[in-house]
């Protein structure tokens, strides 16, 4: 077998090696022994309130945003161009406001209309002899038209009223009238029984004395008792009379109470509509105020 011979140059070369090998371990063993103490200390010294984990997603701050209206509407105009610059805020579109701006007038015209009616009701109601008109817009001639027919509403219904409590009154007063007349009738009705009754007693006696014949007696009998049933119908009559008046009366009260029972009707309702325009006005106003879409 052949032996392989090394010199002493190749033995110094060997051992070069190995050193430099040694001295490299030692220097990442160092370097790991640092870098494990010094997460070992900062582990050790940082204290953590919570944590949470969730995921994320990382936009460019020059991608591209998106702006939407809520509900939507005609582009009426439109702002900005392609690769302008804009900031928070800025306006980028306006919507076609004619349709939105139409809506809230209407809902407003109609609030108003509700609000004059209301205080002509109330003063129907309290039974007072004007309106008290609300604060509104004196200048608006639109306003005014509103006011003007609402006040001669008022006064048309109150002078109907007022005509027929009059027409109630007279009646009342005819039918006083008629109970005076059947008063009068009844006096001389029983005047006229107590003459007939006076002349019936000495006929009657001087029919027992055969002075006179009995057909004279038949007939102050037969008078007596017409009379007296002359004095049944009138005492009818007046009875009758007397109730057509209260009859009456209570007409006449009848008549505010039912006109007042109408009025509380028609208040209740225009109340609980008012509630409801209001509510859409607020969002007709929410909508006119977002025509204008700006920069988010």
């Amino acid at each position: 077998m052949r032996k392989a011979l090394i010199t002493t140059e190749d033995s110094e070369d060997v051992r070069a090696i190995a050193r430099s090998i040694r001295w490299h371990l030692f220097g990442a063993g160092v370097a790991m022994a640092v870098l494990i103490g010094g997460v070992g200390i900062l582990a050790a010294a940082t204290e953590f309130a919570g944590a949470v984990v969730a995921p994320g997603t990382l936009v460019v701050d020059s991608n591209v945003k998106k702006v939407q209206h809520p509900t939507g509407g005609v582009v009426g105009e439109i702002k900005v161009a392609d690769g302008d610059r804009v900031k928070v805020g800025d306006p980028l579109v306006r919507l076609d406001e004619t349709v939105t701006r139409a809506n809230l007038l209407v809902i407003t015209k109609q609030l108003d209309e509700i609000a004059v009616r209301q205080a002509r009701l109330k003063a129907e109601r309290d039974g007072l002899e004007q309106m008290r008109m609300p604060v509104g817009r004196s200048e608006d001639a639109e306003f005014q038209a509103i006011v003007d027919g609402e006040k001669t509403l008022f006064g048309s219904r109150k002078i109907a009223r007022a005509g027929q409590k009059a027409q109630l009154s007279e009646r009342v007063s005819q039918l006083r009238d008629e109970i005076a007349g059947l008063s009068g009738q009844q006096t001389a009705n029983a005047n006229q029984t107590a003459l007939i009754q006076e002349e019936l007693k000495g006929v009657e006696e001087l029919s027992a004395k055969k002075l006179v014949p009995i057909t004279r007696v038949t007939a102050l009998r037969r008078e007596a008792t017409r009379l007296e049933g002359e004095r049944a119908k009138l005492v009818a009559s007046l009875a009758q009379t007397k109730g057509k008046i209260a009859e009456t009366e209570l007409q006449a009260i009848q008549v505010e109470d039912d006109f007042r029972t109408d009025v509380i009707k028609e208040l209740r309702e225009l109340q609980g509509k008012e509630a409801e325009l209001s509510e859409r006005k607020v969002a007709a106003q929410d909508q006119l105020r977002r025509i204008e879409i700006r920069s988010p």
